[in-house]
């Protein structure tokens, strides 16, 4: 789905249209023995979602064929390792398709990050650290703090389990907009944009200012790439949806973010 600049769409609609991607899964084991019949765990998989939220189903589906912990599952697509902490979108770019993904449960590569058998804890530290990140950026250091303060434990706990669920109205966001739409610290300074661009299997992380309601997607790109990049043969998704060059920034602002705060610019 490409998104078009000048065309009108309310924040509720483009949350729904970012939020709603997703693709048939069908995770297949690799290492089995050839006589077991050993049948694909198929479900749907939304792409806004790190993959670590579907291991638990995953190991499950596969522990009569396996002998090993929890701690050693991993994933792979066409030869590429998964990490379960990003978002699909950044590792398979696919959409209301069947896509075969390789379930390992044997030695983890090395630029796997790897996951304890408590893996919804470790899913939800991963998803609050990416959250404060995100706070850090777009406030500053100072105000961390004070932006979590905005909400109790309990109303935490239950906004990672909304995303957790993919049920996102009408709690999630609610809670989520109370610390990214903070109208006092924003007289204090101007907003930054948490902004993670994902090119070549790299993550780039970085926060740009917007000075002028008139700058464009090329505006953030060009000062960190300059020439090496050849603008106009780019294929590049915003949250896994299809942008152009012209893009506007200002949307980056409050209405393009992902559930974890963070901006996250697909290049290829």
């Amino acid at each position: 789905m490409e998104i078009q600049p000048n065309v009108d769409i309310s924040l509720e609609d483009i949350r729904k249209q970012i939020n709603e991607q997703s693709f048939l899964g069908k995770f297949i084991l690799q290492e089995v023995d050839e006589d077991a019949k050993c049948i694909p765990y198929v479900c749907i998989v939304y792409s806004n979602k790190y993959p670590g939220f579907y291991f638990e189903s995953i190991y499950n589906h596969f522990i009569r064929f396996s002998n090993k912990m929890k701690s050693s599952i991993w994933l792979s697509y066409n030869d590429q390792t998964i990490q379960w902490h990003l978002p699909f979108f950044v590792q398979i770019d696919k959409i209301n398709e069947d896509v075969e993904i390789i379930v390992h449960l044997k030695k983890r590569p090395d630029n796997v990050l790897p996951i304890s058998d408590n893996i919804q804890m470790d899913i939800k530290n991963r998803y609050f650290w990416n959250l404060k990140q995100a706070c850090m950026i777009r406030y500053g250091h100072k105000w961390e703090k004070q932006i979590f303060q905005t909400l109790t434990i309990e109303q935490q706990y239950k906004m990672f389990q909304n995303y957790s669920d993919h049920n996102y109205r009408p709690q999630f966001y609610e809670f989520f907009d109370k610390i990214w739409d903070q109208s006092s610290l924003k007289k204090e300074s101007q907003i930054s944009i948490p902004i993670r661009i994902c090119i070549d299997g790299n993550i780039i992380q970085r926060s740009h200012i917007l000075k002028d309601v008139k700058e464009t997607l090329i505006n953030i790109l060009q000062p960190i790439f300059e020439d090496s990049l050849k603008y106009n043969e780019l294929n590049i998704h915003v949250l896994g949806l299809q942008v152009n060059l012209d893009f506007p920034i200002r949307l980056l602002v409050s209405t393009f973010v992902n559930p974890d705060g963070f901006c996250y610019i697909i290049i290829k």
